[in-house]
């Protein structure tokens, strides 16, 4: 289309190989795509990925992690460009990886590996290492094959903890319980993407399709703080990350982070980073304010 700008990168052949894709698009399409295992972040902007009949909205505080052969659809249509980061793994990767991890064996026999998938928050290991292999490039094959395997393990510690939580739910039988973290996991989902909003409880159960008191309960077993707690860390995250990119004064980045008074906000940033959010500020902006 006339006016739009689109940037796409792809290191490798999808399935056969472990491959980086980068694009930067004002739109872009994508339906019903059945690709390998993978994990969506976005750089620049959000952009919402539908599978399994439900949308998970990825931004900058967040990533997707996408089974193999899990159909999964994506629109970009938007008036400033939107970046997208996903790592794709080679079919049968992880499963080598995870093989070798719990198996002391020359030859282990690689089996198939079912993921507890959907949207996590941004952490310290998996997002800044797809960051450092989109930015190499490749340039050094042997230390990109490292990171891949890295990314491998990475990913395979997250989904064991994915696991170990949800065999912490509050129920009797194992059925039970994987169901309950399921939609604890929609609940979440839904928070994370409102999170800058106003949404009660209720609504936030209603997502879960539970009561607000065995969300609440759920919901806390699982990710050990409350809803509430959860809600008002991404806010401070979202917050820091703006404040240290610069282009927004306090009083504004309170409010687009949702909250309505700048002494509670100022208060909670304190407690949770030790500094007060203009201490954060680029040290240009403070001299000029």
């Amino acid at each position: 289309m006339e006016g739009r700008f689109q940037q796409n990168s792809v290191s490798a052949p999808l399935h056969k190989a472990n491959a980086v894709l980068r694009a930067r698009s004002r739109t872009h399409f994508v339906k019903e795509f059945p690709g390998p295992l993978s994990i969506k972040s976005v750089t620049e902007g959000s952009v919402a990925w539908k599978c399994t009949g439900r949308q998970r909205l990825v931004d900058r505080d967040s990533f997707l992690v996408l089974n193999a052969d899990e159909p999964y659809s994506m629109s970009i249509d938007s008036r400033t460009p939107v970046s997208t980061l996903c790592v794709f793994f080679q079919d049968g990767f992880v499963e080598s990886v995870h093989a070798s991890m719990v198996r002391n064996e020359l030859s282990p026999e690689c089996e198939p590996l079912p993921f507890i998938g959907g949207l996590h928050s941004r952490d310290d290991r998996i997002l800044p290492r797809m960051h450092a292999i989109a930015e190499c490039g490749t340039s050094d094959r042997l230390w990109l094959d490292e990171q891949f395997l890295l990314l491998a393990r990475d990913l395979l510690r997250l989904n064991g903890d994915m696991q170990r939580r949800a065999a912490s739910m509050p129920a009797n039988r194992p059925a039970t319980r994987a169901e309950l973290f399921r939609r604890v996991r929609r609940g979440q989902e839904y928070l994370h993407a409102s999170a800058c909003g106003d949404p009660d409880l209720a609504e936030i159960a209603r997502q879960a399709c539970l009561s607000p008191y065995h969300f609440h309960r759920a919901f806390a077993r699982a990710f050990g703080e409350t809803p509430h707690e959860y809600r008002n860390r991404l806010r401070l995250e979202r917050a820091r990350r703006m404040l240290e990119t610069g282009g927004m004064t306090v009083t504004q980045i309170c409010g687009a982070v949702g909250f309505e008074s700048a002494g509670s906000f100022s208060n909670l940033f304190r407690k949770s980073y030790g500094v007060p959010p203009s201490a954060l500020r680029p040290a240009k902006i403070r001299k000029t304010r």
